[in-house]
């Protein structure tokens, strides 16, 4: 098939939306489909390169989020449409608006995969309100999702938050997946309590609240906490470290060469209060890593909590220290914990991901072809 991707961002950006797309379209090339990614960055094989967009006033958090918006210029849009089996967008600003209104003149099917709640949108831009993020979030529906030939929710709880906002398209829930690769290995004998977490440094992830809940912890001088990400709060959240026993560890790095990190740590704690399928909780899983998942109503990510004692109330420093000193405490649990984080992270294999996904685009373009008769 020749299918056209469509994300603001493709070069280097620290979000799931774009490693998740990145492996899909790895995968999709090497079982020998043409993937063309359309999208602003540098010019690269197989990708037509779009302008930025400057947004005034939230240009400065737009640019410290490595996050750029693309100008979907009618031509190039034009060029990777006419090419194009099928259209799929990831990223529900104007690049998605005016690419689907181009497939649709073309008789392009399309698809929409729902990365990007309205809730992240708003936090990093300082908005916590529910009613403005509801507004928002029926925004998105009317002129992305609902425009769409089909969703693609990553998780359950992301296709029940379209629906509960007024999703009347057909949606498929399908995994982001975990690479192969992520799976458990030797580790190295700690001297110290090793807490992971992985993620972009920005306001909906909450690392204020690890790290708080580390200073609270009974057991404190020793914990070795390492937050590995970048973002626009990188420097308040070494800031906020600073004065723990053991200085924290700050880091960004490719994907694969986490996984050394996923096989070395003793605990990981995934903080954010906003998310659709959070992907390092996923990897972390996959390499026999216990995982402490936050429990917050606008993110499903508890859902993979393997039993209470792995949940803690989102935003609370209390409640995620004494889950830490539980576990701290019990090391013959947390390492019985291994293999069962390990098995449940098995029925999430990215092969399967992919095979769900092609034969949803195969669907799509069978019965386009059959109406433009």
């Amino acid at each position: 098939m020749r299918i056209a991707m469509l994300l603001d961002v493709w070069d280097d950006a620290p979000t799931g939306a774009v490693i998740s797309t990145r492996r899909f379209v790895e995968r999709l090339r090497d079982r020998g489909h043409a993937v063309t990614v359309v999208s602003t960055g540098a010019h690269a094989a197989h990708k037509i390169v779009l302008p930025e967009l400057w947004v005034p006033f939230a240009q400065p958090i737009i640019t410290k989020m490595r996050t750029p918006l693309a100008w979907p210029d009618r031509r190039s849009l034009a060029r990777a449409v006419a090419d194009a089996d099928l259209v799929h967008v990831h990223t529900p600003f104007l690049l998605a608006m005016r690419g689907i209104a181009m497939a649709k003149r073309a008789g392009v099917p399309t698809v929409a995969t729902f990365h990007v709640r309205a809730e992240h949108v708003l936090r990093n831009i300082g908005v916590r309100g529910q009613a403005t993020a509801d507004v928002l979030s029926r925004f998105f529906l009317r002129s992305v999702y609902n425009r769409c030939d089909h969703v693609i929710c990553p998780s359950e709880f992301g296709e029940h938050e379209l629906r509960r906002h007024g999703l009347r398209r057909p949606a498929t829930v399908i995994s982001n997946g975990i690479p192969e690769e992520y799976r458990p290995a030797d580790r190295p004998v700690n001297d110290r309590f090793v807490i992971l977490s992985v993620g972009r440094l920005a306001p909906e992830k909450r690392h204020d609240v690890l790290i708080e809940a580390i200073r609270r912890s009974r057991h404190e001088p020793d914990v070795q906490l390492v937050i590995l990400g970048d973002g626009p709060l990188k420097d308040r959240l070494r800031g906020q470290a600073r004065g723990l026993t053991n200085p924290a560890l700050f880091d960004c790095l490719p994907p694969r060469e986490l996984i050394s990190y996923y096989n070395a740590a003793d605990l990981y704690v995934h903080n954010a209060e906003i998310e659709v399928e959070c992907m390092s909780v996923l990897e972390a899983m996959a390499c026999g890593l216990p995982c402490l998942i936050a429990e917050s109503a606008t993110d499903g990510t508890a859902r993979m909590a393997r039993s209470e004692r792995f949940r803690f109330s989102a935003g609370s420093p209390q409640a995620l220290a004494a889950r830490i000193d539980y576990w701290i405490e019990h090391p013959d649990q947390l390492e019985s914990a291994r293999t069962d984080h390990a098995n449940a992270a098995r029925h999430y294999p990215i092969d399967a991901s992919i095979d769900h996904l092609l034969a949803l685009y195969q669907r799509l373009a069978a019965r386009h072809r059959v109406l433009d008769r």
